[in-house]
Formats: C-alpha cells, sequence, structure tokens
C-alpha cells in the first residue's frame, strides 16, 4: 500500500499539482464516470447551486497530510525528493486563489454531501466503501448533510470526491469544505461611557436607546450569540443567560464555558470577543457597570473558538441550524472571513444553507415560520480590501450586514463597505462586558452588529408577529444618515442609500415608533449689529427666534454650510470676510441662513440674512483693505 502512495504523490508531482494519472471509477452498478484524474490538464472547478465554478489553484500553498496531520506548506518547498524519503505523506491538497490582495483558501481530505432522502444513506455507503471514502454521521442539527473523508481513497482531493459524487445524480448537494478562515469582526455607573447609546460629545449620533426603553427593553426575546465562549457567570450578564447552549466546536450542547487560561494558543486576542458582543446586546440594568441595547432579552450561548479547521464550514453551519431550531429569534455573527471579493467563487453551501434556513425556518409562531433576523458585521478590512463585505455576510441580500462608525458620525477607516451593506451602528471605542467580570473598550463592526441585534430584539419584543423581513425594514428605513450624500438606488427600497454607510446609521426608537421624537421646525431668525470701537470690526450677532427645545440650529454662510450643529446664537467677526473677499469700504456682502436638525433629520433653512448689499455708516464701521 505504501508503494501505491509513492507513485501516486510521484505522479502528482510530475504534473505540477494540477494533472493526475490516468483514472476512471467504475461503482458495481457499472457505472463508469470520467473525474478530472481522467482529464490531464483540465481546469478545476466544483458544484454551487446546481452550477460548475471555476477555479484558479494557488502556486503559493499546498495542505499535506503527512503522519495523519494536515500541514499547511509553501508549494516550493514540496519536491518529489522531500515527498519520496517521507512514506508517511499521503496527499498534497490544493489552495485556491481568491483574488489580488487576498491569501490563498486551502482545502483538505474532508468534504460534505446532502442526500435527497434519508434513505439514501445506504446508498451512499455502498458507493463510498466502494471507493474507500469513509462517511461520518450526519451533521447535528443540519438534516440530510454528512462528513465524508477521502483519506484511503482513489480520489487525489476533496474538489474531485465531491464532483465525482454530485455527477452521479444521486444527491442533492455538496460541499467541497474551503478552509474558510472566519475571524471577528472586536443607569449603571459606565454609562456615561456607553456613547453608543446615549452620544454627549456629539449629540444625537447614537441609537437613540434612551427613548426606545420608554417603551420596550426586550423581555422574550432569544437572541443568539455565534461566538468565542461567553463568561455566563459575569454580573452584568447571568440573569441573562439563557438556560439552553451550543458548542459548535464539538457540534452537541452544551457551549463551551469561559476558562480563563484553558485556550490554544491561537485563540488568545480574541477570548474576550464573545463576552463583550453579548454585553452590547444584553447586558443588564442592574446598577453594576455597563446596559445592553435589550437589557431583559435572554442570550443564548452558540460558542466556537474562531480558528480555522477542515470542518469550520460545517460547525458554524450546525451552530446555526441549532440557534433556529431551539427558537433563537435573532441570531448574531461578528465573524466573517476577511477577503470578500473573491466569494463570487468560493462558498459553502452547507454554511449558506444554515444561514438560509434561519431566515425562513426561524420563529415559528402557531406553526408559521416568521424568520430569525440574521445579523453579521461587514468586516474590518475598509482600509485594505475596500469596497468589499466580509463573507458569508456578502451572500445573501436578506442577510442584515452592520458597518461600523465612531462618535462623530463617521465610518471607521477600517470597516468594510460595498454594495451589501446595510445600516451602520456605533463600533470605536465600545464599551462593554469581558471576562472575568471586567468591562472594557473594544472597537471594530464587532461590536456594530450587536448594536442591531439588539435593536432588532427591542422590535420583536414590542411586535412579536412582525416577519424578519419586516423588522429589517423597520430598521433599515428609519435610519439617520449620517456621514456624506445619499441617493436613490436600484434594489435599495427602504429609502436613500450609499456603499460606505448604507442606508445610515440605527435609531431604536424611531425603529420602533415609526416617527422621530421631535420633528424640527424652520427657523425665523434675526440678526444685531455691534461696530468695535477703534476697530475695523463689527460683530454681528444672529440668533433664532423662539428656538425649539431638544434641537441644534446648523448655519450656511455664502453658501458654506458652518461646523454642524453650531449652537444658536452664531457670531461672527466680518473683518477677515470683507478682506478675503477685497469687499469695499462700507459694503457687506454676505448670504446666511439656518435650519434645525434633530437626529440627522433637518427642517427648511430659515429666511436669508444680508442677502445682497448691506451699506453700513462709514463713522461707525470702516474696513481695513
Amino acid at each position: 500500500m505504501k508503494n501505491y502512495w509513492i507513485l501516486l504523490l510521484l505522479a502528482f508531482i510530475a504534473t505540477s499539482c494540477q494533472d493526475f494519472a490516468e483514472e476512471r471509477l467504475t461503482t458495481s452498478e457499472n457505472t463508469t464516470i470520467e473525474t478530472r484524474a481522467s482529464k490531464v490538464g483540465s481546469a478545476d472547478y466544483y458544484w454551487y447551486n446546481g452550477e460548475k465554478i471555476h477555479l484558479t489553484r494557488s502556486e503559493k500553498y499546498v495542505n499535506v497530510v503527512t503522519n495523519g496531520k494536515l500541514v499547511k506548506s509553501s508549494k516550493a518547498e514540496v519536491t518529489t525528493n522531500s515527498l519520496s524519503r517521507n512514506e508517511e505523506t499521503k496527499y498534497v491538497l490544493p489552495f485556491f486563489e481568491r483574488g489580488e490582495g487576498v491569501e490563498p483558501i486551502g482545502t483538505s481530505d474532508i468534504f460534505y454531501l446532502k442526500l435527497k432522502q434519508s434513505e439514501d444513506i445506504t446508498l451512499l455507503e455502498k458507493m463510498a466503501a466502494e471507493l474507500g471514502v469513509q462517511v461520518f454521521k450526519e451533521i447535528p442539527y443540519t438534516p440530510r448533510w454528512y462528513t465524508l473523508s477521502i483519506l484511503g481513497s482513489k480520489f487525489s482531493s476533496s474538489i474531485e470526491a465531491s464532483n465525482y459524487f454530485y455527477e452521479t445524480g444521486k444527491f442533492e448537494d455538496v460541499d467541497p469544505a474551503f478552509m474558510f478562515d472566519f475571524k471577528p469582526s472586536a443607569n449603571d455607573p459606565d454609562f456615561w461611557r456607553q456613547w453608543g447609546m446615549n452620544n454627549t460629545s456629539h449629540p444625537g449620533i447614537d441609537i437613540n436607546a434612551i427613548l426606545a426603553w420608554n417603551i420596550t427593553r426586550g423581555a422574550g426575546v432569544k437572541v443568539a450569540v455565534v461566538d468565542s465562549p461567553i463568561e455566563s457567570g459575569h454580573d452584568d450578564l447571568d440573569d441573562n443567560i439563557h438556560s439552553l447552549s451550543y458548542n459548535a466546536n464539538l457540534m452537541r450542547t452544551p457551549s463551551a464555558p469561559y476558562v480563563q487560561g484553558f485556550y490554544p494558543p491561537a485563540f488568545i486576542g480574541t477570548e474576550n470577543h464573545g463576552t463583550h458582543v453579548a454585553g452590547i446586546i444584553g447586558a443588564e440594568k442592574n446598577s453594576s457597570q455597563v446596559m445592553g441595547v435589550a437589557y431583559e432579552s435572554e442570550i443564548m450561548r452558540v460558542s466556537h473558538y474562531l480558528l480555522s479547521s477542515n470542518t469550520f464550514s460545517a460547525e458554524m453551519a450546525s451552530g446555526i441550524n441549532w440557534a433556529w431550531q431551539n427558537e433563537a429569534d435573532v441570531i448574531n455573527c461578528s465573524w466573517g472571513d476577511q477577503g470578500g471579493q473573491a466569494y463570487n467563487q468560493l462558498h459553502s453551501t452547507i454554511l449558506e444553507q444554515a444561514i438560509t434556513n434561519a431566515m425562513t425556518q426561524g420563529r415559528k409562531i402557531n406553526g408559521t415560520s416568521k424568520g430569525s433576523v440574521v445579523v453579521f458585521a461587514s468586516g474590518n478590512y475598509g482600509h485594505s480590501n475596500p469596497g468589499y463585505i466580509d463573507y458569508p455576510g456578502n451572500f445573501h441580500p436578506n442577510i442584515l450586514v452592520v458597518g461600523a462608525i465612531g462618535s462623530n458620525g463617521s465610518r471607521l477607516n477600517t470597516s468594510s463597505y460595498g454594495t451589501a451593506l446595510d445600516v451602520v451602528a456605533p463600533g470605536g471605542s465600545i464599551w462593554s462586558t469581558i471576562p472575568q467580570g471586567n468591562t472594557d473598550y473594544m472597537s471594530g463592526t464587532s461590536m456594530a452588529a450587536p448594536h442591531v441585534a439588539g435593536i432588532a430584539a427591542l422590535i420583536l419584543s414590542a411586535y412579536p408577529n412582525l416577519t424578519r423581513q419586516q423588522v429589517v425594514n423597520k430598521i433599515e428605513s428609519t435610519t439617520q444618515k449620517v456621514g456624506g450624500s445619499y441617493s436613490s438606488t436600484s434594489g435599495r427600497p427602504n429609502g436613500t442609500w450609499n456603499s460606505q454607510t448604507g442606508y445610515g446609521l440605527v435609531d431604536a426608537y424611531v425603529a420602533l415608533t415609526g416617527t422621530p421624537a421631535i420633528v424640527p421646525n424652520t427657523p425665523v431668525i434675526s440678526h444685531e449689529l455691534f461696530p468695535q470701537p477703534n476697530s475695523n470690526q463689527v460683530t454681528v450677532v444672529f440668533s433664532v427666534d423662539s428656538p425649539q427645545s431638544g434641537v441644534t440650529y446648523q448655519w450656511e454662510l455664502n453658501g458654506t454650510i458652518m461646523a454642524a450643529n453650531d449652537p444658536n446664537p452664531y457670531i461672527a467677526f466680518l473683518s477677515a470676510l470683507l478682506t478675503a473677499r477685497n469687499v469695499q469700504p462700507t459694503t457687506i456682502r454676505l448670504t446666511l441662513r439656518c435650519r434645525a436638525v434633530y437626529r440627522g433629520s433637518c427642517s427648511a433653512w430659515s429666511n436669508s440674512i444680508f442677502h445682497g448689499v448691506q451699506s453700513l455708516t462709514p463713522i461707525l464701521y470702516t474696513p481695513g483693505i
């Protein structure tokens, strides 16, 4: 047997890890099918949603199965001589390109297969035995999907094997198990730190949580947090932790606990992530530390260490399937593979079906599926991979994809953006729970997504019979337009939109009520002149007659909008303006007007003052030229 594997590997290397010795596979039913192994030089491809998707092999890496372990290796280092000397090397498995500037993605011995019906397991086991393919148990909470391995078979890769089984026409679907690298996208005493709830530095640039809490606080809603292990005993979380939980790594209940120091080395640095996300959604109002957006909702823990493996997609799919099958109303996923532009060609069918099932079959009310609200972070590669959203958040338009802004209303530089972006939420320096009973700041779209998941929980608490789409419509159509200009966009029915901030900043109160708490009125303004003695300056004080409570005022001078939300009254020293414009003495040319602003909603502009030419007495005002 060892000699067979050495010959196979020598043939593999001789064809530059692309072409294989001629091979035909024949089943006991006398069905002979040509595989890639019989087509020397044929292009790589795989099957996705019934379509053949072509692939480009990477010349940078391969995965080598040696001594029973899968090891990522430089392709240049994997030579015929080194392989022939190592009799324990069984397979050299390909990586595939994902686009310029993005690391290629690997494959392993694993692939997934979905039966057409449960009874077909007998057929699968028979064919697999004839071909030397191993069949493992059905993936938990993922009906009719099985994990298979090519180790010991005639196949040279999971791509080849999955194509073979699919092309028999006897099975519903396959997934070659690309090795995606899903990563985290990062009245209580510390409430003042939570600018995302109530922004005192930049009033109105927040999710308007305080007013929303007068209506609901999320009671009766279950939010699944698919993330790293959550410290369920945290003082700000323990009363809001649901009794049901799931360990996606092991694909069984209960969730992995947070235990300080008991994690793989690669996990260090993300160990706080799940607890922080959970706190943003559902930290208790208990006069301890912080408060969550939906602080009376329940958190369902779906733990995963977020470390890449050859069964990563199946593990995440199992976790999401468990969540909706156990009645999660909202599912928050603050993670993704951060190379999103390549996913027009690289997909995980098993993971995508889990997400789709959650959105279509979740939240059953009186036997009718209303759909779970699935929220994904957009990703943190906006600075280096502009214009693309992380996978799998970008694969389906019904996923609610969330980008991040800072406390000034601008998109975080790192926040990924593009055509799949739906809304933005606070994501810069967000204060929330971390393990060992502590709190700390974290930043990123990982922090923005749970703000939106929390708002979805508030909406479902107030309106439990809404469908998933109705919840999403409320969130998207009631946003505050921050960070740029917006326009009508095809395929975006819920208002004006742009690629950097989506529909805009989410507003919990308006999403619940449909109307803002304050409608800004068009102001009426007046002015007074105050010439400065022995000076070429004159001070003009502009003021709003009968200012409206709760709004701020934005001013426009000679067609240029001044710093947003300048206080009323507005004071101008005009000599510098006159000098800069070379205006003749005794003459002032300017136009000034203002409008009222409340949480991004603006009134009409006021009347204009000093429109045209206004003459002043030279004795009182003599500007220097």
